[in-house]
């Protein structure tokens, strides 16, 4: 890749900060030409948080777009798609969308379903081939696709990068699911989020269609609902401008991709997104072709399943209402990539908001403003909650889940390779203590304890050879049920580039005083 310096021979940075500046000083005329376009919403202060954004977290771009019932009220982008090659954004520019290839996903799910190719609460294992899911805890059978579709089905923390400038490369998929497809807790009893369940349902999707996974979505999804720039992964196509990934320096990520494409490589633009989610409010959008009957649609966005409190799962869809209003979306967090697409069902209102670097209070700064800008109902809310206090998060920490897991617990961790031997003591003050096999005892930190379960992260290292080849720490989520804690252990990268997080599942008994 060629790297611009300007005439002055400054680095790219610097070029970035001056363009965004000039940026700045153009905005007249562009916010004229906007407001024409936007019609009776005032959009001013969305456009301001952008330009402040921007500046305040050096962020390479901004795309949006805002819909309100069958029309795009507004839709545009800001700043540079690729900062080397001078590539400006706009609302075409193709952003990697990280977790929002999930609804992409279960939309393909769903068109498999209403075939009748699959079943939503038939096991995943019905669909593998001979790669099989396994349960450490309650049955393999429980896995269903509504579980996984609802990250309820008892899979753990899951996600791997593989980078196009190392020698590491995507394994099998049935490799991946030999070793890390297992239910470490019982299918149905509890929600985390899992980047493997989707990938389990792209594999499905492959292995039921007959297609590959990109493949299937470009004929099944993307072409009838005219995502024209819209793929699983960079495609050649001559029409489409890809927006560079950048880090926290933003500096260019080499291209990456997954073990999970169903949970993270779509790309897409604001103009797409924007009327996808238009399909999935049951718009009917012009030239887009019926995929899933209205009913389908609907039903994606019911409650399935608990999140946390005053947060549920669809199929595919976070659920939870903000400031008042109803709010069905997903939003995305990786190396490079910010996004967040809401649907708000009963204002007719969608919102994209695409960056190309990680800052998601940016994101949800700007989608914030822009939120506000279409429904007055939502301002209202947001007016009353700045005016108030501050609201008291909640305590990180219940000293009654933690009281009820005072004492020793021995048992092991059991990688895809071994069986790792574990002691944890909890003591009623002071930090949990770990010692793996005859190792000297570490601290258990980031502590925190809610609802049954304990997390925190410790410097063990677990020995398998995928879990060792890069430094990292060893992340613990354990729930306290029938007398025992269990969970998962995932070897967690602590690189400055992101690798992976790779789970085992744990099983420790009280000991006896």
């Amino acid at each position: 890749m060629v790297r611009f310096r300007d005439q002055w021979g400054q680095s790219p940075l610097n070029a970035l900060q001056r363009a965004v500046l000039l940026l700045q000083w153009s905005l007249t005329p562009w916010l004229a030409i906007e407001a024409q376009q936007s019609g009776i919403y005032d959009l001013a202060r969305a456009r301001t948080v952008i330009d402040s954004v921007m500046t305040a977290d050096r962020i390479p771009s901004i795309a949006v777009a805002v819909a309100k019932t069958d029309r795009i009220v507004w839709q545009t982008g800001v700043g540079f798609a690729d900062v080397e090659r001078q590539l400006r954004a706009n609302e075409n520019t193709s952003y990697s969308l990280a977790s929002i290839s999930k609804p992409f996903t279960a939309t393909g799910i769903m068109i498999l379903a209403q075939q009748q190719f699959v079943r939503l609460r038939a096991p995943v294992n019905h669909y593998l081939g001979g790669a099989r899911v396994v349960a450490r805890e309650g049955s393999a059978d429980g896995v269903t696709l509504e579980r996984i579709l609802t990250h309820t089905a008892g899979l753990p923390l899951h996600y791997q990068f593989f980078y196009e400038d190392s020698s590491d490369k995507r394994p099998p998929m049935d490799s991946t699911i030999h070793r890390y497809a297992v239910a470490v807790y019982p299918p149905g009893s509890a929600y985390q989020y899992s980047n493997l369940g989707f990938g389990l349902l792209d594999y499905v999707i492959a292995r039921k269609s007959g297609m590959t996974y990109a493949d299937f979505m470009q004929r099944e999804v993307f072409a009838p609902l005219r995502l024209t720039h819209t793929s699983v992964g960079l495609t050649a196509s001559p029409t489409t401008v890809f927006a560079q990934r950048y880090d926290a320096t933003n500096k260019p990520i080499p291209y990456y991709t997954f073990d999970h494409p169903g949970a993270s490589e779509v790309y897409s633009s604001a103009n797409d997104l924007v009327r996808f989610g238009m399909y999935h409010l049951g718009v009917q959008v012009p030239g887009q072709r019926q995929i899933l009957a209205h009913e389908t649609l609907q039903d994606m966005q019911r409650n399935v399943a608990e999140e946390a409190p005053g947060a549920t799962r669809g199929l595919g869809w976070g659920i939870r209402t903000v400031f008042g209003v109803r709010r069905v979306s997903h939003s995305g967090g990786m190396p490079g990539v910010s996004t967040l697409l809401a649907l708000y069902p009963d204002e007719q209102v969608v919102i994209v908001v695409l960056l190309n670097k990680s800052v998601p209070t940016a994101t949800e700064a700007v989608a914030t403003e822009l939120s506000a800008a279409m429904m007055p109902r939502f301002a209202s809310g947001l007016r009353t909650r700045r005016a108030g206090p501050a609201p008291t998060p909640p305590a990180s920490v219940d000293t009654a889940v933690v009281a009820a897991m005072t004492g020793a617990w021995r048992g092991y961790v059991y990688t895809y390779a071994d069986s790792v031997p574990l002691l944890l003591t909890i003591p009623s003050t002071g930090a949990p203590r770990l010692k793996q096999g005859s190792s000297a005892p570490v601290d258990l930190t980031n502590l925190t304890a809610q609802r049954g379960v304990l997390t925190g992260r410790a410097a063990v290292q677990l020995g398998a050879r995928d879990l060792s080849r890069y430094a990292h720490q060893t992340v613990f989520w354990l729930r306290h049920a029938e007398g025992r804690l269990s969970g998962y252990a995932a070897a967690q990268t602590t690189t400055p580039r992101a690798y992976y997080a790779l789970s085992s599942y744990v099983r420790l008994e009280r000991v006896a005083p």
